[in-house]
């Protein structure tokens, strides 16, 4: 394919349009990234700004410069695909043989949009859910403002009006929140947090949750997933969490998950040790 043609696939108008886009994805889902996941990122990312948007990089390219297998190579474009960062195109070369894939940035208006949904009664000794930031290796740090998860054309929140009685003042208070939180959580989180950030706070303890494909349902760990947060709480206060707390609580979360999970494998009357000490 000629490079030339690839133009006419470019998704950013500038290398600056395209950075804004990548680190507001950054700003939302990095905690759930893997080290390698992050490495592949950047080297895609490095290697879409002659047309903004359009990669080309061979995934053999890719693992010889990183040093991750194929297979990880290939399961992390899967992800990010999945995510909708970016978007894989088929090319055809002159001589009608299939071509190299794309790899195109795909823009997202949450990403590209940041916004501060936080209470303006939020407490002065709340403890912020986004602290001192440190990036990736290869990446700047950014503004604290995180973009909030819309699709298409649903208005933004921080946007809409909503309004009661003519004269009267809305008040929303953690009643407001969705059922699907426990009334536990809520009653350890709020005097930390204002409804809006425990919502937030649940979401990203129950992405955790969903990545380590527990065994049974999340009330069962409910208590232990409790704990580990008043725990990532008081380092925080002791302001011994370097890095957003959203962060540094979705990795406790998902450590103490896989601790409970081999717990559970281990208790398991179906499992099978060979006891090799025996043999002797």
């Amino acid at each position: 394919m000629n490079i030339n043609h690839l133009k006419k696939y470019q998704t950013f108008s500038s290398v600056a349009e395209l950075d804004q886009h990548v680190r507001g994805f950054l700003r939302r889902y990095k905690w759930e990234l893997s080290e390698g996941n992050l490495e592949i990122l950047t080297y895609i990312w490095r290697h879409s700004v002659k047309y903004p948007g359009v990669s080309f990089a061979k995934v053999n390219t890719i693992v010889s410069t990183t040093g991750r297998s194929r297979s990880t190579v290939i399961r992390t474009i899967n992800r990010f695909e999945n995510m909708n960062l970016i978007k894989r195109v088929a090319t055809i070369r002159p001589n009608g043989k299939r071509g190299v894939n794309l790899l195109l940035f795909q823009p997202q208006e949450a990403f590209l949009t940041p916004h501060d949904d936080t209470l303006p009664d939020t407490a002065i000794d709340t403890v912020p859910i986004e602290a001192e930031t440190t990036s990736p290796k290869g990446f700047s740090p950014e503004s604290q403002e995180e973009a909030e998860n819309k699709q298409g054309e649903k208005q933004s929140l921080k946007n809409k009006k909503i309004e009661g009685r003519p004269g009267s003042r809305f008040d929303m208070d953690y009643t407001f929140l969705p059922s699907y939180i426990p009334a536990s959580f809520v009653e350890v989180a709020k005097p930390f947090f204002t409804p809006v950030e425990v919502d937030r706070v649940w979401g990203c303890i129950h992405r955790a949750y969903k990545r380590e494909q527990m065994h049974h349902g999340i009330e069962v760990y409910l208590e232990g997933i409790i704990r580990t947060f008043k725990q990532a709480i008081f380092l925080c206060k002791q302001g011994k969490i370097k890095k957003q707390f959203c962060g540094y609580l979705y990795s406790s979360v998902l450590e103490a998950l896989r601790q409970e999970k081999r717990r559970e494998m281990i208790q398991c009357s179906g499992s099978v040790y060979y006891d090799w000490l025996e043999e002797a």
